[in-house]
């Protein structure tokens, strides 16, 4: 008799870089039989080398077998970053590396010792031209001509046959599982994670998930720009805030050709929305998730606290035309913050009580 297949709820609180997804994570701390993880951005499925690539290689566009084996290979290598110290983690290294090579092995369908173009053409020069010696003087002169037989010292590897290897989707969320596991997670419940779609199409993050449900976050780019300039400082380098030009440039492509309609998956949110209307945007996310038991309102994600990090023009008045300019180029984006004149922001400006350092989220 075949055990019931576990279908777990994931949701996905997301963004476009700083927009403020944190502020979701924090409301659903607050409702019972929510699991919240958000210590870590779960980014596994979207980021480089991650299983959307790996997804591409094997099962979308496969260049005989090369392509295949090198994204096999740059997977297990970018899985090797878990092991980077004083970095957040789902679990320990030692055992993420160990589900990520389970799920590696349960694809592949060859495994054997050898090389191929990646090995002598990568765009390490000097890696390049020692690989040649060793793969055509070395290697045949002095080890294969001496025992005359093949030798597999470097630059030979593991190499990997895998061309649309089948049950890949089923196999991939067993490996997302598997890590939720790792983490602790009950898989009876209801997850809610950081990051783990990619808040400018998070659909493409959906087959490696039982039941994923997405809340994506955007803010007023006048306040982003301000935020990464004088708050984020060191940890918002992953946007432009130099030059406000650059800025719009960045916002717009980022963005650019998402259709941003609610579905049954999807729900978008403005930051603001969360804090000057917040009975409203409540209500949408309890029935867009269909959950109850709002247990301790204001606990965590706290409007009167968060609204602090709006209108940051009115703490920064020096920049009026470089938010000027933001106005002009992006009026679509802007929140109407003249229909709540009465808002006092006199707090400081804060990241998200799930962490202290700043999120890309």
């Amino acid at each position: 008799m075949h055990s019931e297949r576990v279908i777990i709820m994931i949701i996905g609180t997301c963004g476009y870089g700083a927009t403020g997804s944190s502020v979701i994570t924090d409301l659903l701390r607050e409702f019972s039989g929510i699991q919240v993880y958000d210590q870590f951005e779960f980014t596994y499925c979207y980021k480089v080398d991650g299983l959307q690539d790996l997804e591409h290689h094997l099962m979308k566009s496969n260049a005989k077998n090369i392509s295949g084996d090198a994204a096999i290979s740059r997977f297990l290598y970018a899985a090797q970053s878990i092991k980077t110290p004083f970095t957040n983690k789902p679990t320990n290294s030692r055992k993420f590396i160990e589900i990520t090579h389970e799920f590696v092995d349960s694809l592949v369908q060859v495994k054997y010792k050898g090389m191929d173009d990646i090995d002598t053409k990568s765009g390490n020069i000097l890696r390049n031209i020692a690989a040649l010696g060793m793969k055509r003087i070395i290697l045949p002169n002095i080890y294969e001509k001496r025992k005359g037989r093949a030798c597999y010292l470097w630059p030979n590897r593991d190499m990997y046959v895998c061309v649309k290897p089948e049950g890949f989707y089923d196999k991939a969320q067993k490996y997302i599982k598997d890590i939720l596991l790792a983490m602790g997670a009950d898989t009876d419940g209801v997850v809610a994670l950081d990051q783990p779609f990619e808040g400018n199409a998070p659909e493409q993050s959906f087959p490696f998930f039982d039941d994923p449900m997405a809340i994506i976050v955007d803010r007023d780019p006048r306040d982003l720009y301000l935020h990464a300039k004088y708050i984020c400082l060191s940890r918002g380098r992953f946007m432009p805030r130099q030059n406000v030009e650059d800025f719009v440039a960045y916002y717009q492509s980022i963005r650019k050709g998402q259709k941003r309609v609610n579905s049954e998956r999807i729900l978008f949110l403005r930051f603001e929305d969360l804090i000057y209307n917040y009975d409203i945007s409540v209500e949408k996310v309890v029935n867009f998730l269909a959950v109850k038991d709002h247990k301790t309102p204001r606990s965590s994600f706290d409007p009167a606290r968060s609204i602090s990090n709006t209108q940051l023009i009115r703490k920064y008045p020096n920049d009026i035309d470089e938010i000027r300019y933001i106005e002009e180029q992006l009026p679509e984006y802007l929140f109407h913050f003249e229909e709540y004149p009465d808002a006092d922001i006199a707090g400081d400006p804060f990241f998200g009580n799930a962490s202290k350092m700043m999120k890309k989220g």
